[in-house]
């Protein structure tokens, strides 16, 4: 389709440039939260004295429109390897793409000055990729994605549609209250964590809802309360693979932190995924301190900035990961020090995070969406302690402060009502 219209356009020109010599193999492509990324690998000869000076994803409309995505890379006499997973909610914003027909190819720059163009091959077992946008003004843009072949070349194509409604199973966003069933979460006197981060998502649902997005629940207080929900997380029906199974853009975890705490102080905290950018997990924290009239955590394990905190497993926690499995006979799972250790995070954000409960634990069911390359970009938000008289009062009194200061920096990151 892409093609015929760039016929039609006259707009063909930049296919007769692709170099037909070498063929970049397409290794990994995925969706997380909003953003869309690729790596792979270029067999090209290296020639002596002309270095590769950048490498970027190409995308192009058929109005000529065009923008670079830049990409990390290394060479060599074997050939070229890039990727643009550096941060894995950057990228091509799926959410700023208007309705149009959209060509992808890889752009490589030397150090003479020359500037080739090379087409993509698919070479991962995944198939083509249906992505929804948010729901802004009742509507949602449809985007198609895939790979295409014209005159024997391959590219990556993204067709925009706008006007569309989400599917029945399709959501904006999930809100993953902490705990649940037997488990409690953190207790002070007769006040539950469970029950408290549940009354706040659905107060959030209802605004959010009121702001036209359609709002996912990973439970909504009718769970069996004999259930042990920490065993049931992977089950068919279990958190995760509810919260998988609800397409959404973002997930939001609501907790309070344990009671183990040595501070005078408490304050929020805001768990974001292993390589990303940090500037929206900032926006929460931020947002949450003004509007709740709150402070940033003193916790500095973990710590990134100011309420900000990215937690990935640590050598102590490999070395228990692999002990476990051999003591309940089983391969270990692939776990390093990039691997997130909560597991709302890395489990719902497919190949992105590195999920990684396939069912060989035995202890457990199985994420079935472990290796997915639609991957949800998940955040876990701690609003205070419950061992911190000051926090746990501000969080039973001042909901509505917690609540608009995260629905604020919602607003601000999709672009919702402005």
């Amino acid at each position: 389709m892409i093609l015929k219209e760039l016929e039609k356009n006259g707009r063909k020109n930049l296919f007769n440039l692709v170099d037909k010599t070498s063929l970049v193999n397409i290794t990994k492509y995925a969706i997380y939260g909003t953003h869309f990324n690729i790596e792979g690998t270029l067999d090209f000869i290296k020639i002596s004295g002309i270095k590769v000076e950048n490498v970027d994803l190409l995308v192009k409309d058929l109005d000529g429109n065009e923008q670079n995505i830049k990409a990390e890379f290394n060479y060599s006499d074997d050939g070229l390897s890039f990727s643009t997973f550096g941060e894995i909610n950057e990228g091509i914003d799926l959410e700023n793409l208007s309705e149009n027909s959209y060509y992808i190819l890889l752009k490589v720059s030397y150090s003479n000055s020359d500037i080739k163009y090379f087409s993509l091959v698919n070479s991962t077992e995944y198939n083509n990729i249906t992505y929804y946008t948010i729901t802004k003004n009742e509507f949602n843009n449809k985007i198609d994605i895939g790979f295409e072949k014209y005159n024997d070349i391959s590219y990556m194509s993204l067709e925009v549609k706008g006007g569309e409604k989400l599917p029945e199973n399709v959501y904006d966003i999930a809100l993953d209250a902490g705990h649940g069933g037997r488990d409690k979460g953190a207790t002070s006197g007769d006040y539950k964590e469970a029950e408290i981060v549940l009354d706040y998502c659905l107060k959030l649902k209802t605004e959010l809802e009121n702001m036209g997005l359609k709002v996912f629940l990973s439970r909504d207080g009718t769970e069996d309360s004999k259930e042990d929900t920490t065993l049931t997380m992977y089950d068919e029906n279990g958190r995760i693979n509810l919260l998988n199974g609800s397409y959404a853009k973002l997930i939001l975890s609501i907790h309070i932190n344990e009671n183990k705490y040595s501070k005078s102080n408490g304050g929020v905290e805001v768990y974001a995924p292993n390589d990303c950018d940090l500037g929206f997990a900032k926006e929460i924290a931020n947002n949450i301190v003004e509007k709740a009239n709150t402070s940033f955590s003193q916790n500095t394990a973990y710590k990134e900035e100011e309420g900000v905190y990215v937690k990935n497993f640590r050598n102590a926690d490999i070395v228990a990961t692999e002990s476990r499995a051999k003591r309940n006979g089983y391969e270990p799972y692939h776990v390093t020090t990039s691997t997130p250790y909560i597991y709302v995070i890395r489990e719902t954000g497919g190949i992105s995070t590195n999920a990684f409960v396939d069912g060989r634990n035995k202890s457990f069911g199985t994420n079935k969406y472990y290796n997915s390359n639609v991957g949800i970009e998940t955040y876990q938000i701690e609003l205070g302690y419950m061992a911190i008289e000051n926090d746990l009062q501000n969080i039973l009194n001042n909901p509505q402060g917690y609540i608009d200061g995260i629905i604020e920096s919602i607003k601000n990151h999709y672009k919702i009502g402005l």
